[in-house]
């Protein structure tokens, strides 16, 4: 025993007092505990526990439909199902196979190879037809049926083909956007979320216990696309195809006045990859029409201005030198320039606007920035600050070289000058219909700015109409139509450095009908392997869509008397 004043007796009656303390403290400890789970943490554990005996499966992620312009279903999507084993559950494992090899139409063999590939769960089939399902859906409950699967999943439909499939994307089984305007618009198209909370019965069966639904409203977009226009595009650039065999090609339509994309057919066709937005290139001739609008705009020269050809040669530099072939002439007017597409008068108009000025010229017109458009993969281009441009450079692109532009740029410059003068904001998407009721408007007509004057637009359309009439266009004239338009044929860039004459781009950008435009139409052809000119390949081309356009809108003629029969001469 310690004495009573030792410091051993004191010690051990604290640690009494201590042990008497924590006897107490404990249970209330474990109550306070108890009281926070129950009432802060309840809805958690619960959903803990829940999920331990459930498993959640995400039935049903409703999607949108896709739309043209006039209501038609370019894509929707059908539920189907995919047939599925959970090995552990098999009880007979040959009568299993067996049934599966006679009802999927699958070889044993094949049946076996994935069951010994995979630990447990595997996929014997998918997107399996509705006969098949209904095959398999009575035998689940049954002995047969232990630890088979019917998962539903989702096929997207397009009723019109791989038609605009290049604009539409493509989405999964799980009806989620992978590419295009899927997956531009995911979210807006698949809002909807249904959810089944199952377990496994000791047969490995699941057992749907009851449904989970997140209410969120589901949209379907609206394209301007209008499916007929697509389907002229696609057919005249297949035809193209076929006759000059292009590594790639495009035809792109918009409404000048609105900025509406009406068709957009890319060569060759790839899910969610359209050529219109994401295809860069040297134009060459077809942006003589923009240099040629600054200059008169910005009054470097007149409409009636005589351009000195020098014998069809011009230095621009020393060892720099740009010949003509299409002509015989010493001087040019302008819409001779155009008519016969002469380098040298383009060059030498490029000069007289100055670097400077042409280049914000172009920079009003759109190239070098994104059309704000959205399409996933849109390129701005490329254009060489002007303080870095050298006499060459100005005029070289004065014809259309020295710059990298997008399909939806050069054709939104050309109906500005078809359109009055305005740059207008592009458009593929015109809006969003949501199963609430809302509508999000996205298509709506918007003027960027004013690029060029009235006055000038006026001029250009005279000039291009000059080249279709009596110039290296004759092959776009429409009969009881007038047309207005340019041809390009640019050679590409050669990897050994400068220019390859034997690989180029060919096209043909124009409007019809001149005084009250409906269609802006621009065909390109990227490095045919059968040698041709814009004028021979392109401008056809532009005639066929726009002949089916004027037909399936409804255009009236603005030059019926060339529709009218000729008075034949009597013979004497």
């Amino acid at each position: 025993m310690f004495k009573q004043n030792s410091p051993f007796a004191y010690n051990a009656k604290a640690r009494m007092k201590l042990c008497g303390l924590l006897c107490l403290l404990a249970p209330l400890c474990i109550g306070v505990r108890l009281f926070y789970m129950q009432t802060f943490l309840h809805d958690e554990l619960a959903d803990k526990a829940e999920r331990a005996i459930y498993n959640y499966l995400d039935e049903d992620r409703l999607r949108g439909n896709i739309y043209d312009a006039n209501g038609h279903f370019l894509a929707e999507s059908v539920r189907t199902h995919s047939c599925g084993i959970s090995k552990r559950y098999v009880k007979d494992k040959a009568k299993t196979i067996d049934f599966l090899s006679k009802t999927l139409g699958i070889s044993k063999k094949q049946i076996e190879r994935e069951w010994n590939k995979h630990r447990n769960f595997f996929f014997v089939a998918k997107k399996i037809k509705p006969d098949v399902y209904m095959k398999i859906l009575p035998v689940l409950r049954t002995p047969l049926g232990q630890g088979l699967d019917l998962t539903p999943e989702y096929e997207r439909v397009h009723p019109y083909g791989d038609s605009a499939i290049d604009i539409l994307g493509a989405a999964n089984s799980k009806n989620l956007g992978l590419s295009g305007i899927e997956q531009m618009f995911n979210s807006e198209m698949s809002q909807q979320i249904s959810k089944r909370r199952a377990k496994r019965a000791r047969r490995g069966e699941l057992i749907y216990d009851r449904s989970l639904k997140e209410e969120r409203s589901v949209g379907s977009v609206y394209l301007t696309i209008d499916i007929l226009a697509q389907y002229y595009a696609e057919q005249a650039l297949e035809k193209a195809v076929k006759d000059y065999e292009p590594e790639r090609g495009l035809i792109l339509v918009q409404q000048p006045q609105t900025g509406r994309l009406l068709a957009a057919a890319s060569y060759p066709r790839k899910d969610g990859q359209s050529l219109a937005f994401q295809f860069t290139y040297e134009p060459g001739s077809t942006f003589k029409t923009i240099a040629i609008s600054s200059a008169l705009d910005a009054g470097a020269v007149s409409i009636n201005d005589a351009i000195d050809m020098s014998g069809r040669k011009w230095e621009i530099a020393r060892g720099v030198v740009v010949r003509d072939r299409q002509h015989d002439k010493d001087e040019l007017t302008i819409p001779e320039i155009m008519a016969v597409s002469s380098n040298i008068g383009a060059g030498k108009i490029a000069l007289e606007l100055g670097a400077k000025n042409l280049f914000y010229y172009m920079k009003a017109f759109g190239f070098g920035t994104k059309t704000d458009i959205n399409f996933n993969g849109e390129s701005k281009g490329y254009i060489l600050p002007y303080n870095k441009w050298t006499v060459v450079d100005t005029a070289t692109k004065g014809y259309g070289y020295g710059i990298a532009l997008t399909p939806v740029q050069l054709i939104g410059a050309y109906s500005a000058v078809a359109n009055g003068g305005w740059l207008m904001q592009p458009h593929l998407v015109d809006r969003i219909e949501y199963a609430d009721g809302r509508t999000e408007q996205k298509a709506k007509t918007q003027k960027i700015r004013r690029v060029i004057k009235q006055e000038t637009s006026d001029t250009m359309k005279k000039v291009l109409e000059h080249v279709v009439q009596e110039g290296s266009g004759k092959r776009a004239r429409i009969k009881g139509y007038s047309v207005a338009g340019k041809t390009g044929t640019a050679e590409k860039l050669s990897q050994e450095g400068g220019y390859a004459t034997r690989h180029h781009v060919v096209s043909f950008c124009g409007f019809t009908p001149i005084d009250d435009p409906q269609f802006t139409i621009l065909v390109v052809l990227d490095n045919p392997s059968k040698y041709t000119f814009g004028g021979t390949a392109a401008a056809p081309v532009f005639k066929e869509v726009a002949e089916g356009l004027l037909a399936m809108q409804g255009v009236p003629p603005d030059r019926p008397e060339e529709l009218q029969p000729k008075p034949k001469t009597p013979k004497i």
